[in-house]
C-alpha cells in the first residue's frame, strides 16, 4: 500500500513536471540569440496614411528594415500603404485583425477569428502570409497558444519597450529606452502612429548604427539565430 502511494506520487510529480515543461515552451520571444549584429525595429498598430509612410522614406535613406505589425481593419483602409511595406523589404507581421485583448475573448474560435482572420487579409493584400505575430497589449493564454500552435507562428514581444504609446513618455524618454545599451539581437517596440517616435528615429538609427548594429526584419533576425 505504501509502494502504491509512492508510486503514485512519482507519476504525479512527473505530470506536473511535464505540463510545467509544455506550458514553459510556450513563451513570446523577446531578446533573440545570434551571432550577427542585428537589432530589429518593430511598429504596432498600423499601417496609417501619415507617421507610416514618413518611416518608409527615412527607412529606404538609411538602409533600414522593419516590422510592421499590422491590424486587418488598417490594412483594408490603406491596402497601398500595406503593400509598399512588403515592396520595400520590410516584413508584415500579424496584430490581429481589431486589436483585441486575446485572453478576453470567450471562447478559442473568437481568437482564431481575430488571428487568421488578419493572416487572411494581410495573404490576399501583399500576397505574402505573416510569418510571426504580435499579441494585442502583449497577452497570452492557452487560447492564444492554440492557434498560434496551429498556424506555427511565433509570437514576439520585445527586449526594449519604449512605451511610446503613452503620451506622457516624451521624445527624449522613446529615444533613451530604445537605444541605451542596445545589442545585437535586441527587438524594439514602437507604435507608428505616434509622432514623437518618427521625430527621434533618425537620431535613434544614428545611434544603431553608431553601436556596429544593423536593422533588420524580425524574420532575418530569427532566421540567423537559427545558424
Amino acid at each position: 500500500m505504501h509502494r502504491t502511494f509512492i508510486s503514485c506520487f512519482v507519476l504525479l510529480i512527473g505530470f506536473a513536471m511535464t505540463t510545467a515543461n509544455a506550458q514553459s515552451a510556450h513563451q513570446p520571444f523577446g531578446h533573440i540569440q545570434t551571432v550577427k549584429p542585428y537589432v530589429a525595429l518593430t511598429f504596432d498598430d498600423g499601417p496609417d496614411d501619415k507617421n507610416v509612410i514618413k518611416l518608409l522614406e527615412l527607412f529606404k535613406q538609411e538602409g533600414v528594415k522593419a516590422t510592421f505589425y499590422v491590424l486587418g481593419k488598417n490594412v483594408k483602409k490603406f491596402p497601398q500603404i500595406t503593400k509598399r511595406m512588403a515592396a520595400e523589404g520590410h516584413e508584415v507581421g500579424n496584430h490581429s485583425n481589431t486589436h483585441a485583448n486575446l485572453p478576453k475573448c470567450e471562447s478559442v474560435e473568437k481568437v482564431r477569428e481575430e488571428i487568421v482572420t488578419n493572416q487572411t487579409i494581410i495573404t490576399d493584400t501583399i500576397g505574402i502570409t505573416p510569418v510571426t505575430f504580435r499579441a494585442p497589449y502583449l497577452a497570452h493564454d492557452e487560447k492564444v497558444w492554440t492557434i498560434l500552435d496551429e498556424l506555427k507562428l511565433p509570437s514576439i514581444n520585445a527586449s526594449k519597450y519604449t512605451s511610446d504609446w503613452d503620451k506622457n513618455k516624451d521624445a527624449a524618454y522613446i529615444l533613451e529606452k530604445a537605444t541605451e545599451n542596445i545589442k545585437a539581437g535586441d527587438v524594439i517596440l514602437m507604435h507608428s502612429w505616434r509622432d514623437e517616435t518618427l521625430q527621434v528615429m533618425p537620431e535613434m538609427i544614428k545611434r544603431i548604427k553608431a553601436a556596429g548594429l544593423e536593422m533588420v526584419t524580425v524574420k532575418t533576425l530569427l532566421e540567423s539565430a537559427k545558424k
